[in-house]
């Protein structure tokens, strides 16, 4: 994603594969990144993954 007034640039990835959701992302520049899985066939849960993490990313290296 690209940088805006309240995000830096953030790389990310979701995937899934027989039952089980995973996303990571990570600010390269900042040293900052996460990874979440589940291993639940929850689709809900699954799209509420990356909010989730990229406002974590948001909070850990804010933009200046």
């Amino acid at each position: 994603m690209m940088p805006t007034r309240t995000r830096r640039l953030v790389l990310q990835k979701a995937g899934g594969l027989q039952g089980t959701f995973s996303y990571m992302a990570f600010a390269p520049a900042h040293g900052v990144g996460a990874f979440v899985a589940i291993n639940t066939f929850d689709f809900g849960a699954a799209q509420k993954m990356a909010p989730v993490v990229n406002d974590l990313i948001a909070a850990l290296a804010p933009p200046p």
